[in-house]
């Protein structure tokens, strides 16, 4: 199945502008940039009280990367490293809140997929520009992520959310299984080797396939591995398979891990929708699902994950003018990985 779609993609000549009838990534590129990304480079997320935080900034950065928009991509980076950056290390804090203008940085903690995906983002442009400048730079953040953010627990290596926060007194660890972004993972090892990356990516992939809780054998949002190496749900925060874990399948298919075991609990979830949008999350403890449906960015990694199942595409959603940041972000990044899935 993997290079039957693989195949498929190359055939029908996936990458940008994309295949017939679907609009070309620059230009959608061009409405994302128009919509959330203001004239200093500041990334903001319409959907939570127009924070700005380095998950936005680091897929902008990717985005612009891949749509060859270097002004943009300098002007986002800019902004990043004028308002996030931190003394005495190459991380960054997560969250910038217009809303305390004296402020606006109230937690100093890093978020190690915002961290990741700028890291990421410098190393394709440091290719694509000829520009070791951002070579240097990502360097800096990823040995910093290999020897800061990576923690051991039952003989597992795990990525830590942020530096300080996850570790609990019982020494158990507090996981996000989305912010494991798998395709970035070799770009990183060759910016700072070690052999905590392969490690990192196959403990990653393990602890996935063991956190399948509820009908539907979903990962959630927020997970925790118990020092006996076991993965539940993580104590108090809402066991739901929603916003976070739907980009879990999306960096599967975009690194080349997709399996039909890894996927089959997203598929035997939206199945049940038929031709219906899917809900915009699913309790594994009782088995409630939303009573909304999720936005159309969510819908557009539904449809990737299909395809990959039964490789006929068709033109992923384009950003319409009610769409969020994050809806308009899982749009791009769901054709990013298209194009480039199992590269």
């Amino acid at each position: 199945m993997r290079s039957a779609f693989l195949l498929l993609i190359l055939s029908l000549a996936f990458a940008a502008p994309g295949h017939a009838g679907e609009a070309s990534f620059a230009d959608q590129w061009a409405v994302y940039r128009d919509k959330f990304v203001t004239g200093d480079g500041r990334v903001v997320d319409t959907g939570n009280k127009s924070v700005s935080h380095t998950e936005g900034q680091g897929w902008a950065m990717l985005f612009a990367e891949t749509a060859g928009d270097r002004a943009s991509f300098d002007n986002i980076y800019g902004w990043t490293v004028a308002h996030l950056a931190r003394p005495g290390t190459a991380l960054f804090a997560w969250r910038w809140d217009p809303a305390h203008p004296a402020h606006p940085v109230a937690d100093t903690n890093d978020a190690s997929d915002g961290d990741t995906l700028i890291a990421w983002a410098l190393i394709r442009a440091a290719q694509r520009w000829q520009a070791p400048k951002y070579r240097t730079a990502a360097r800096r953040i990823a040995v910093e992520i290999r020897d800061r953010l990576l923690a051991a627990v039952a003989r597992r290596l795990v990525l830590l959310p942020g530096r300080a926060g996850f570790l609990r007194d019982d020494g158990s660890i507090v996981i996000n299984p989305s912010y494991y972004i798998y395709p970035a993972f070799k770009d990183l090892a060759r910016a700072a080797p070690g052999y905590q990356w392969r490690r990192l990516h196959a403990d990653g992939l393990a602890l996935l396939d063991k956190a399948r809780f509820g009908e539907w054998s979903l990962p959630c949002d927020w997970d925790s591995v118990d020092p006996d190496g076991a993965v539940v749900p993580a104590p108090g925060l809402p066991p739901r398979f929603g916003y976070a874990a739907i980009r879990v399948p999306l960096y599967l298919i975009w690194s080349g891990d997709a399996t039909v075991s890894r996927l089959a609990p997203y598929l035997d979830l939206w199945s049940g929708f038929g031709d219906k949008p899917v809900a915009a999350w699913a309790d594994v403890d009782d088995g409630k699902l939303a009573p909304y449906a999720a936005p159309p960015g969510m819908q557009a990694v539904v449809q990737l994950v299909e395809e990959w199942r039964h490789p006929e595409p068709k033109p992923l959603p384009v950003i319409g003018d009610h769409d969020d940041y994050y809806s308009a972000s899982l749009m791009l990044l769901s054709r990013i990985a298209r194009d480039e899935a199992g590269a």
